[in-house]
């Protein structure tokens, strides 16, 4: 294929293609930082957080989604009962009515407490890893591709 042909099919990609990855690469960037932000996050719980045993209380079904979130109550270390509404949702629910559960919580704000477990800790993490690594993919296929054209 000629030059000028190859031009015209990836539509001047030696110009579009540099603003294009630039975006894209802002984008891998952006994620990186993100997924960076909640494994630390995670991390830190995990070293700092009180422990108590909590029950599920209700389930609460999303409004505009078909997902239900755990409502959990139990009691700090100094015995002050705290219900909460978990930040995530499953479908089908990842819970009963009636669970018992690990909960952890900061004792400066225990209203934030969260589920000890793989989708409170770190499903958002990955989730952000996931999109990171397509973004980064996307860029390198770019790399090839303008270095190539």
């Amino acid at each position: 294929m000629g030059e000028s042909r190859r031009k015209q099919r990836f539509g001047g990609l030696a110009q579009d293609g540099r603003l294009l990855l630039w975006r894209i690469g802002c984008v891998f960037v952006i994620l990186a930082t993100a997924c960076y932000f909640t494994y630390s996050h995670g991390q830190k719980l995990l070293a700092r957080a009180d422990r108590a045993a909590g029950t599920v209380v209700e389930l609460r079904h999303g409004g505009g989604d078909s997902t239900y979130r755990p409502v959990v109550s139990f009691r700090t270390v100094q015995g002050q009962p705290v219900t909460f509404v978990t930040s995530w949702g499953t479908s089908p629910p990842a819970y009963r009515k009636g669970d018992q559960v690990t909960v952890l919580y900061d004792a400066a704000t225990p209203e934030k407490a969260e589920i000890e477990g793989f989708l409170s800790l770190w499903l958002g993490t990955l989730i952000l890893a996931g999109l990171a690594t397509v973004f980064a993919l996307l860029s390198a296929i770019l790399m090839i591709v303008a270095k190539r054209g």
